[in-house]
C-alpha cells in the first residue's frame, strides 16, 4: 500500500528538521526555489512564443472558369477583387462580374453572404450581406479594385478610394463565379490563424520547462529525505490476485462487447483528421477552432488511430486505463482508508463498485476514462503527502491535476483532492520549516503551471483566446446554473442518458456518501480512517461542485467520478455491514438501518424505472430491459422494491415500537436491529451487481444471437480476421434505383394517377397519392418472395389526408395475403421497405381517399434492390465526409481534410439515420459548420442504404455529392511564417456563422 491507514498525519508531533543545533540543508531548497521559478517563468513564456503558421493565398482569374474555393472559416482574413471598367460598362445591367458564392444551390444548403459584384449604371458592391454602395464607372481603360480586411472593405479606381465600408465586411467564400469574362481576378488569404505548429524556439522552451520542472521535483525529494525517511512515490508491487484477473477479464470482455459512447464518433472523426488537418479541429462545428487548450489526449489519439481505425483498437486505451485505475483503487487508495479493508472479501466489493462505475461511463473515447485515472492519480497523491508529511508528493499532485485539467473542462475535478485536503496540507507546509515559504511557493507553482505546455503544445495564446471566443458566441454550451438538467436527464425513462446502468452508480453513491460520513462521525468506526475517508468524501463532493462549471450537461460526464465513486461507494458498504453498524451503534443499530433501509429503497425504486437503453449500434438488438424497465412476473421491480421496502421498513419500526411501548421494552435509541434483517450496505451491493450483470449479459446474449449482423463484438472479431472496416462491411448500397423495377403481370390497368418520383436524384415511375386508385400488379422478385430483400417504394413530396397501402396476393385478381400501409414519418424523400407475407407472388398499391387536405405525395412503383456492397462501392482509403453520429464504425474511409484554410470537396457524404438529425451542424453557418461551403457547391444525390441481413433497416445514409458545375480546384500558394503568441489576425466573423446577413 502507498501509505498506512495509521501513519501519523501533518501536524503531528514530530522532530523538526528545523530545530536549532541540526545542521540545516540549504542547498536542495535553493535549488528548488531557482529551478522552481524558472518554471514558472518558462511556462507562463510558452503561450507568447512563436509558432509556425501556415499561409494560405489563393489566386483566381476569370479565364480558369468557375473555382470552388470552400474556405474554413468563411472569410479570408484579407482580399482583393478586381474588373475592368471596359467589362463593366460592357455588361448588360444586372450581370454579375463576380459573386463567391453560387447564385443557386441545392435543397437544404443554408446560404451564407459573400462578395457580389454586379454590372448596372456603375458598379453595384455588396459584400457580406451589406450594400458597399455603386461606383460610377469612368471612361478609358481603368481598372475597379475591391479589398477587404478586418477593419475596412473599400473600392478603389485606378488605386484611387472612391468607397469606404468601416467595420469587418469581409465576405463568405465558396469560390468565384462570373457571368461573362471582364477581366476578372481574385486574390485572398485564407484565414489560417489555428494551422499552426511547435516553432524551435518555442520547443526549446519546452524542454527548458520540463527540465527545471524535474530538477525542481529532485530537489523536493533530496529536501525531504533530508527531513523524513524515504518517501516512496509508487507502491511496492504485490502480487497479482484472483480479483485482479477478475477486474482484468470483465474490461477485457465489456472491451470486447460493450457498448459505444454517443461521442465516440465525434471524437474518432477529430482525431483521424488530424495528419491531413495539421492540427486537433473541431471538425463538426465552431469553424474547425482548435480544441485547445483541451486537446493533449486528442493528440495521443492521432498516432493511434494512424495504426488502426478498427473499433476495437480505439477503444483499447480506455480498457487500459479502467485497468490502472482498479490498480490504483485496490492497490493504493482502499489500504489508506482503514484496516477494515484488509479483510478478504472487500477487494471483491471494490470489484463490484468499480465495475459498477466504469463499464456504463468510461469504455471508448470520451475524455472521462483519462480524468477519472488523473484524478484517482492526484488523491493517491495527496494522502501520500499526509500521511508521509513529505512535499514532493504534493507537487505531483498538483501536476497531475493540471495535466487531467487539460484533457478537457471537466478534468477540473482533479483539483477536488487537493481542495479537501487543504487543512492539512497547509499544517504540512508550515511544518517544514526546512523549505522556507520562497523555495515551496516556488516549486508548487512550476509544478501546478507546467500543465501549460499541454494546452499551448501548437497553438499560441492569441489562438486559444479566439478558439473560446468563437465557441462561446456561437453558442452550444449551458450556463451552470443549469446543473440539475444533468439529473433531470438521469432519471429520464426513455433516454439513454437515464439508462439503468447509469443511473444505478451516481444514485447509490450519493447515498454511500451520507453513509460513509456517518460511519467515521463518532469514535466507534469499525476500521475505518476517519481522515482520509472524510477526504475522500469531500473530494468526491467537490467533484460534483465542479462538474456544474462544464459547458455541457450530459450524464456520461458522470464518468470523471468512477474512481472516486468506486471508493466511497466501497467504504459505504463496508461500513453498513450488520457486522460494522453493531460495531458503530455499540449494538443499537435499528434507528440506522432503517434509515439506510428507507433511503436505500427510494434509490433503488429510482433505479429500477431505469431500461438498459444505449446509443446507436449498441441499441439495435435491445434486450428485455431495454423495451421495457424491469419486471418481474408482469409487475414491476420498481414498484415491487418500493412496496416492499416499505412493508419491511413498517413491520420491523413498528414491531420495534411496541416493544418500546412495553414496561420491560427497550427503548427505540437503544434497540438493536434483527438478525434477519438485511443491512443496507449488502442490498445495495447486491443491487449494483445484479444491473451489471443484465448489462453484461445483454450485450454477451446480442453478440451470440446476432452473429452475422453487425455487433461490437462481430466487428472486433472481424477486425482480427484482417477486416477493420467495421459496419461498411455489412452494408449494401442501391446504386441504381430504376434497375429494380419489378415487372407487371395481368390486366395493366392503372386507375391511379401517375407520375414521375424522385428517388436520389433519379426519376423513376410513380404515383399520385391523391384521390382514389390502384397501380398494376408487380410479380414479386423471388428474392423478395424468400424475405431476402424488401418490397421497396419511394415516397416524396408533401403528404395529404391520402392513405397509401400495398397489398400482396398470391396471383393477379386473387384474394389479398396481406395489406401494410405504406408510410414512414422520415423527411421525404424516404424509403418504405416492406416484408412480403409467406405466399405472396404480386404486389399492387392502392390509393385510398381521405376526407382531409389533399397533399402532393408521390410514390415510386414498387422494386427490388439490386445491391452493391459499399466497400466495393467506396473501397479502402476513399474520402468522404463522415458525420459524427456515424463516424466511429466507418473506420475504412478517410476523413474529408480540412487544410489550407479550406474545406475539402469529396464524392462521399455518409449520414446517420432519417430520424437523427443531429449530423446538421456540420453543414450550418449557425453552428459554424465546417462544411456549410462545400455543401453550397454540389447537390446530394441519396443512395438506398440496406444492412445485411436485416435490409428493412438504414442504420445510414450515403449521399453522391455531384458538383453543380465544372469546377476548377485551386492551388493555393503556401508559404510559412513565424507568428507570437499575442499575434492575431483580428477576429473571426462569428456573426456570419449566425446569420447570412
Amino acid at each position: 500500500m502507498l501509505s498506512p491507514a495509521h501513519a501519523p498525519e501533518a501536524g503531528a508531533t514530530t522532530s523538526d528538521p528545523g530545530t536549532p543545533g541540526r545542521p540545516r540543508r540549504t542547498g536542495p531548497a535553493h535549488w528548488a526555489l531557482a529551478l522552481g521559478l524558472l518554471t514558472v517563468l518558462c511556462a507562463v513564456a510558452f503561450p507568447l512564443a512563436p509558432v509556425t503558421q501556415s499561409q494560405a493565398t489563393y489566386t483566381w482569374d476569370v479565364a480558369d472558369g468557375p473555382a470552388a474555393i470552400p474556405l474554413m472559416p468563411y472569410q479570408p482574413t484579407s482580399l482583393q477583387a478586381t474588373v475592368g471598367c471596359a467589362g463593366v460598362r460592357s455588361a448588360a445591367p444586372g450581370t454579375t462580374l463576380l459573386r463567391t458564392v453560387p447564385a443557386r444551390t441545392g435543397p437544404g444548403a443554408e446560404p451564407l453572404a459573400g462578395l457580389e459584384l454586379t454590372a448596372g449604371p456603375g458598379l453595384t458592391v455588396r459584400s457580406a450581406g451589406a450594400d458597399v454602395g455603386t461606383v460610377d464607372v469612368p471612361a478609358g481603360d481603368c481598372t475597379v479594385t475591391v479589398t477587404s480586411d478586418v477593419s475596412t472593405t473599400q473600392v478603389l479606381v485606378d488605386d484611387r478610394p472612391v468607397l469606404t465600408a468601416e467595420g469587418d465586411l469581409r465576405p463568405a467564400v465558396a469560390g468565384a463565379f462570373a457571368d461573362v469574362d471582364a477581366g476578372q481576378s481574385l486574390s485572398l488569404v485564407a484565414d489560417t490563424r489555428w494551422e499552426t505548429t511547435i516553432s524551435p524556439l518555442k520547443a526549446a522552451l519546452g524542454v527548458v520547462c520540463l527540465a527545471a520542472l524535474v530538477g525542481a521535483l529532485v530537489a523536493l525529494a533530496r529536501c525531504d529525505r533530508a527531513a523524513r525517511p524515504r518517501v516512496r512515490l509508487v507502491a511496492r508491487p504485490r502480487r497479482p490476485r484472483v480479483v485482479d484477473a477478475a477486474v482484468t477479464a470483465a474490461l477485457l470482455g465489456w472491451w470486447w462487447v460493450g457498448p459505444v459512447t454517443v461521442d465516440d464518433g465525434y471524437i474518432a472523426g477529430i482525431v483521424r483528421g488530424r495528419a491531413a488537418d495539421g492540427f486537433i479541429g473541431n471538425g463538426y462545428r465552431w469553424l474547425n477552432a482548435p480544441e485547445a487548450p483541451f486537446s493533449w489526449f486528442y493528440e495521443l489519439y492521432a498516432p493511434w488511430s494512424a495504426i488502426s481505425a478498427s473499433t476495437l483498437w480505439l477503444r483499447l486505451p480506455s480498457t487500459l486505463l479502467g485497468v490502472g485505475c482498479w490498480l490504483l483503487l485496490s492497490r493504493a487508495v482502499l489500504p489508506r482508508l482503514g484496516v477494515a479493508f484488509r479483510r478478504r472479501g472487500v477487494p471483491w466489493i471494490a470489484a463490484a463498485a468499480f465495475g459498477s462505475w466504469w463499464l456504463p461511463f468510461n469504455l471508448g473515447m470520451r475524455p472521462e476514462p483519462w480524468v477519472a485515472v488523473g484524478t484517482l492519480a492526484v488523491l493517491v497523491a495527496v494522502e501520500r503527502a499526509v500521511a508521509r508529511r513529505a512535499v514532493l508528493p504534493l507537487a505531483v499532485a498538483l501536476l497531475l491535476a493540471g495535466a487531467t485539467t487539460a484533457v478537457t473542462p471537466g478534468g477540473l475535478v482533479a483539483f477536488a483532492p487537493v481542495l479537501a485536503a487543504v487543512l492539512p496540507l497547509v499544517r504540512l507546509l508550515r511544518a517544514r520549516r526546512d523549505l522556507h515559504v520562497l523555495p515551496l511557493v516556488a516549486a508548487l507553482l512550476g509544478a501546478a503551471a507546467a500543465p501549460v505546455l499541454l494546452m499551448f503544445s501548437d497553438q499560441s495564446l492569441a489562438a486559444v483566446m479566439e478558439s473560446v471566443r468563437v465557441r462561446r458566441e456561437i453558442g452550444g454550451g449551458v450556463a451552470w446554473t443549469q446543473e440539475y438538467e444533468r439529473y433531470a436527464l438521469l432519471l429520464d425513462p426513455d433516454n439513454f442518458q437515464g439508462a439503468i446502468g447509469k443511473r444505478t452508480p451516481v444514485l447509490l453513491t450519493l447515498l454511500a456518501v451520507a453513509g460513509a460520513v456517518w460511519s467515521v462521525a463518532g469514535r466507534q468506526r469499525a476500521g475505518l480512517a476517519a481522515g482520509p475517508v472524510r477526504r475522500l468524501v469531500v473530494a468526491f463532493v467537490l467533484c460534483l461542485v465542479c462538474l456544474t462549471a462544464t459547458p455541457t450537461k450530459w450524464t456520461q460526464q458522470f464518468g470523471v467520478l468512477a474512481g472516486l465513486g468506486a471508493a466511497v461507494l466501497t467504504v459505504a458498504v463496508v461500513g453498513w455491514t450488520t457486522s460494522a453498524l453493531r460495531v458503530r451503534t455499540r449494538g443499537r443499530s435499528l434507528l440506522p438501518v432503517l434509515a439506510g433501509t428507507a433511503a436505500l429503497t427510494a434509490a433503488g425504486s429510482l433505479i429500477l424505472a431505469g431500461r438498459d437503453l444505449w446509443p446507436y449500434v449498441s441499441g439495435w438488438y435491445p434486450t428485455e430491459w431495454g423495451l421495457h424497465p424491469p419486471g418481474l412476473a408482469g409487475r414491476s421491480m420498481s414498484s415491487s422494491w418500493l412496496v416492499i421496502g416499505v412493508v419491511a421498513i413498517v413491520v420491523v419500526g413498528g414491531t420495534a415500537v411496541w416493544r418500546a411501548t412495553s414496561t420491560s421494552g427497550t427503548a427505540l435509541t437503544r434497540a438493536d436491529a434483527p438478525r434477519r434483517f438485511p443491512a443496507p450496505g449488502p442490498l445495495a451491493l447486491g443491487l449494483a451487481v445484479a444491473v451489471l450483470l443484465v448489462q453484461v449479459a445483454g450485450f454477451a446474449r446480442s453478440a451470440a444471437e446476432h452473429r452475422a449482423a453487425y455487433t461490437l463484438a462481430g466487428d472486433a472479431a472481424a477486425t482480427l480476421r484482417g477486416d477493420p472496416c467495421g459496419l461498411a462491411s455489412h452494408l449494401l448500397v442501391e446504386t441504381d434505383p430504376g434497375v429494380g423495377q419489378l415487372p407487371t403481370v395481368g390486366p395493366l390497368t392503372t386507375t391511379a394517377p401517375t407520375a414521375a418520383a424522385d428517388v436520389g436524384g433519379r426519376l423513376v415511375p410513380g404515383i399520385a397519392v391523391a384521390g382514389s386508385g390502384v397501380s398494376p400488379w408487380f410479380a414479386l422478385d423471388p428474392a423478395q418472395r424468400s424475405g431476402d430483400l424488401p418490397v421497396v417504394t419511394t415516397l416524396g413530396g408533401i403528404p395529404g389526408d391520402a392513405a397509401l397501402v400495398a397489398e400482396f396476393a398470391a396471383g393477379p385478381g386473387q384474394p389479398p395475403l396481406a395489406r401494410q400501409d405504406v408510410t414512414t414519418d422520415a423527411a421525404r424523400p424516404a424509403d418504405v421497405r416492406l416484408v412480403a407475407p409467406a405466399g405472396a407472388a404480386v404486389v399492387r398499391l392502392v390509393v385510398e381517399s381521405g376526407t382531409g387536405p389533399a397533399g402532393t405525395e408521390i410514390a415510386s412503383l414498387p422494386r427490388v434492390p439490386r445491391l452493391t456492397p459499399m466497400t466495393t462501392l467506396l473501397p479502402r482509403g476513399t474520402s468522404a465526409v463522415l458525420d459524427w453520429p456515424v463516424a466511429f464504425t466507418f473506420g475504412c474511409l478517410e476523413p474529408a481534410p480540412l487544410r489550407d484554410g479550406s474545406a475539402g470537396l469529396p464524392e462521399w457524404r455518409v449520414a446517420p439515420p432519417a430520424t437523427d438529425p443531429s449530423a446538421g451542424i456540420t453543414y450550418s453557418p449557425t453552428f459554424g459548420g465546417p462544411f456549410a461551403a462545400p455543401r453550397l457547391l454540389v447537390a446530394e444525390e441519396r443512395l438506398p442504404v440496406y444492412l445485411a441481413d436485416e435490409p428493412v433497416a438504414e442504420p445510414v445514409r450515403l449521399y453522391r455529392w455531384v458538383a453543380a458545375q465544372d469546377f476548377t480546384t485551386l492551388a493555393p500558394a503556401v508559404t510559412d511564417r513565424d507568428a507570437w503568441g499575442w499575434h492575431s489576425d483580428g477576429r473571426v466573423r462569428t456573426a456570419s456563422a449566425r446569420t447570412t446577413g
